[in-house]
């Protein structure tokens, strides 16, 4: 921890900087469930990534996790000193600190009458929007999830209203797979969209949107409402049912069609969150992904008129006061609901935000066009290398123009004598990067399962496209901006080599 600086002698003494350190480390590794525990000897948790900055490893991770950044920790540290200082107003400081956080992540994507909610993970946010729509609909309810096989684990479970793990974000210990408490789970159903075919081929959009459109038809006529999932990008870049499709579902049946966008990857335009509300669809977000700030770090963003739906009902089943505290609502929605929340704050959530914000405000100065453009450029170098390896490649089946859209590159492994590396092969060569005795530590996306074969991904994030647009906006031309990008894709793919040689 020494090589990180101190934070400003406003909220921390000299003398106790070591203390504060720890203790902000502490702090943004709660509120969670178990794989954000880092584990004792490493300090690393179950995505190998840490809660303190590292500057010295290379990452090009942000699909699966990343490393808090230098900023992001400055900024947590600073927010939690504020919490602890004397004559901090306490349950009230507290509301306005996670309005705040709310109103710059708001302004940060040019929203405006959006309520947002804080969800430890992505599969939180499943179950606070399966829980939302069982409020909303006295029917029985069919949950469609598109590909959650290239989504998360426990989005199966938490689809259904069931716990995921077992341990929730505010600790509880429970039975993964039983039904959350008072949570009708025998009112709902789920469906699951692929978006691979039986051979790990891509299907085509058409198809997608015609099997749900399917789906919903006849779910409607058997007298059930449905949520409906937008897969905006999955782990490998692909997407899964049309905007144009959940127009049409939406309209088939006002107030008994619900749409959410999974865009957890955060890897859309800004311009595209904003419609998506505009159009009456409930938007998740993280900020651990594109954004790349610490794991578990989720939201809930919901267009106004479900918002104002939401303060007509306190009906959310009671089990949802294990995942969700009070201040991870707007204080509007929270109030009117009148929902007996067990738990005021997460603050490890709240930190964790504090942190991923640093680079949505960083990402937000930069103008679309050049934002971009520079997207395109890195993922064009990261491209160029692996199509430079005799011993990597970007199988036909992963190539498209949603590779452009998404800046997430999959790569196979080839297998000697022939053939490509499995699941588990491409597993040890992710954790073989990792490994810190044979040579610099660098972390790329976990390996996705695709049929017989197996993926490992590289990655475009906010910080890579911050550095690279600051360097052109100061003058450099684009070899220049992109030669510290070009120098850290050397030291990976040189240990890249000697791992799949050793």
């Amino acid at each position: 921890m020494q090589a990180v600086a101190a934070f400003d002698d406003r909220f921390i003494e000299d003398s106790k900087t070591e203390n504060a350190l720890a203790s902000v480390a502490l702090a943004l590794a709660t509120g969670g469930d178990r794989r954000i525990f880092a584990d004792p000897v490493s300090g690393r948790n179950r995505y190998g990534t840490r809660v303190t900055p590292a500057e010295a490893e290379v990452s090009f991770a942000s699909t699966t996790a990343s490393n808090i950044s230098s900023a992001g920790f400055r900024a947590a540290g600073e927010a939690l000193a504020r919490l602890i200082a004397p004559g901090h107003p306490g349950i009230a400081g507290l509301g306005q600190w996670f309005q705040d956080i709310r109103h710059r992540m708001a302004g940060g994507l040019g929203l405006s009458q959006t309520d947002i909610v804080l969800a430890a993970s992505g599969t939180d946010i499943e179950l606070i929007a399966i829980a939302l729509v069982t409020a909303l609909s006295a029917r029985p309810i069919t949950n469609i999830v598109i590909a959650p096989d290239e989504t998360g684990s426990g989005v199966p479970r938490a689809a259904t209203g069931c716990h995921y793990s077992d341990l929730t974000a505010l600790g509880d210990d429970v039975l993964a797979g039983a039904a959350i408490e008072n949570m009708p789970v025998s009112r709902i159903e789920t469906r699951s969209v692929p978006i691979r075919d039986a051979m790990s081929r891509a299907r085509t959009a058409q198809e997608i949107d015609g099997e749900v459109i399917d789906i919903v038809e006849r779910e409607l006529k058997r007298g059930r409402d449905v949520l409906v999932h937008l897969l905006d990008t999955s782990k490998t870049g692909l997407s899964g049912l049309t905007r144009d499709a959940a127009r049409h579902v939406a309209r088939l049946a006002p107030g008994r069609v619900w749409v959410i966008v999974d865009a957890c990857q955060f890897r859309c335009s800004f311009a595209t969150i904003r419609q998506d509300l505009a159009d009456g669809f409930m938007v998740a977000i993280t900020g651990s992904k594109f954004l790349a700030g610490p794991p578990f770090a989720g939201a809930l963003l919901l267009p106004a008129a479900l918002g104002f739906e939401l303060t007509a009902t306190g009906d959310l089943p009671s089990g949802l006061q294990a995942y969700s505290a009070a201040q991870d609502w707007p204080a509007r929605v929270r109030t009117a609901m009148k929902f007996p929340f067990r738990q005021e704050a997460n603050i490890g959530l709240g930190l964790r935000w504090v942190a991923a914000l640093e680079h949505l405000d960083g990402l937000s100065a930069i103008e679309d066009v050049r934002r971009k453009a520079v997207k395109e450029a890195i993922l064009g170098r990261m491209r160029a290398r692996v199509d430079a390896s005799t011993s990597i490649f970007l199988h036909p089946e992963d190539d498209g123009d949603h590779l452009a859209r998404s800046a997430i590159l999959p790569f196979s492994i080839r297998n000697h004598p022939g053939g490509l590396a499995n699941f588990e092969k491409a597993q040890a060569i992710h954790a073989a990067l990792r490994d810190a005795d044979c040579g610099p530590v660098c972390h790329i996306g976990q390996a996705v399962r695709l049929g017989e074969r197996a993926v490992l991904r590289l990655s475009v994030s906010a910080p890579d496209v911050i550095g690279v647009a600051g360097r052109l906006a100061a003058g450099g031309d684009l070899a220049q901006a992109l030669q510290p990008l070009e120098a850290r894709l050397d030291v990976l793919f040189d240990k890249l080599d000697r791992v799949l040689s050793s």
